[in-house]
């Protein structure tokens, strides 16, 4: 089976820097100044998440996800965060970032 086609668009890396995996320390979250993230849920349409920041609140996110989905990094393996950590905008959800843990 042919994933895509000759008309997908052009792929090139993007580079986000990251913080290594250290099983001494666990999984270190590092977001860039200025950032500015609001995690919602829409009503309409039904069970929708809205992801929503300027470009280094979304830069941190992704590096986020990256840093948790490290091939050095346990199942299991999360961060959490709550609009009270600093870096999500007052009212927002929070959310867990978690590598799935194998059965």
């Amino acid at each position: 089976m042919q994933i895509g086609n000759s008309d997908d668009p052009p792929k090139a890396p993007l580079v986000v820097q990251g913080v290594p995996y250290d099983p001494r320390r666990g999984l270190i979250s590092d977001w860039d100044d200025g950032t500015v993230l609001r995690i919602d849920v829409l009503e309409s349409p039904p069970k929708t998440i809205l992801i929503s920041g300027n470009p280094p609140g979304l830069t941190s996110l992704a590096r986020h996800l990256l840093t948790v989905a490290q091939p050095s990094a346990p199942p299991g393996s999360h961060l959490d965060f709550d609009d009270y950590c600093g870096w999500f905008e007052e009212g927002s959800f929070g959310v867990r970032i978690e590598l799935e843990q194998k059965d």
